[in-house]
């Protein structure tokens, strides 16, 4: 794409990793270099974001920066909070490597935000540019501009759509256990759960189907399979709550 950027929209892009038994966020290193009587570089992270061009829509401009940033492409982004506080810009380093980098005077940037989930079992998301970094959540409470805050409302989006929509079963193998799906659920939500409970209310959702399976070469006693079955998860998707 190239054409005009529009210096006061952006959009801002929060991926999330899942990870067995952690949940991280994509990040890209940002440069800024300051110049005076010795010229400094400072190097930290951010979201992958960018300004847009005036002739792109938001969400292909959403789904060019992720790629040009990281090398990730073809995954679901979906818009979930626009940011458009007046203080964005105050912050003046924020400012001046936004200045640097794309030659333009900025005063006011509104920020669209989307997300999106992934396995980073994936190798098609496991390795990205360099440049850019799978972190943990924690390692996200100091990012630039308001940042941080944007990943937490996306993880808040996030956890309430894992309790009554098929976002758990998106990162399970065809054949799963309960314990792995109850560990997306506590990797996601954030909580321990407890298991017999957990086990108890699965029994009342009759798409997630028994197999006449069991795990095969594992170090202990081998698991029940299971499977989700998405027509009967639509039938009944109303009036399900997984916690």
């Amino acid at each position: 794409m190239t054409g005009r950027l529009n210096p006061n929209i952006s959009v801002d892009c929060v991926v999330f990793g899942f990870d067995r038994d952690c949940l991280r966020v994509l990040l890209v290193e940002r440069e800024i270099v300051f110049h005076g009587d010795t010229e400094k570089t400072v190097r930290d992270y951010k979201l992958p974001g960018s300004l847009v061009y005036n002739e792109e829509l938001l969400k292909d401009a959403a789904r060019r920066v992720l790629h040009d940033l990281t090398g990730i492409g073809g995954i679901c982004l979906e818009r979930y909070d626009v940011l458009d506080s007046l203080e964005r810009m105050d912050n003046r380093v924020d400012r001046q490597w936004l200045e640097q980098t794309t030659g333009l005077s900025i005063e006011r940037v509104v920020s669209v935000a989307f997300f999106g989930l992934v396995n980073l079992n994936d190798p098609l998301v496991s390795k990205v540019k360099d440049g850019a970094r799978w972190m943990n959540l924690d390692e996200t409470k100091q990012l630039p501009f308001d940042h941080s805050a944007i990943i937490e409302r996306a993880l808040a989006v996030l956890q309430q759509r894992l309790r009554v929509d098929a976002t758990a079963f998106g990162l399970l193998p065809e054949k799963f256990t309960i314990a792995g799906l109850q560990q997306v659920f506590e990797v996601i939500g954030g909580e321990k759960l407890d298991s017999r409970n957990f086990r108890k209310k699965l029994k009342n959702f009759h798409f997630i189907v028994p197999l006449r399976e069991k795990q095969r070469n594992v170090a202990h006693k081998p698991a029940r399979l299971y499977s989700f079955d998405h027509k009967r998860f639509l039938q009944s998707r109303k009036s399900i709550s997984f916690f």
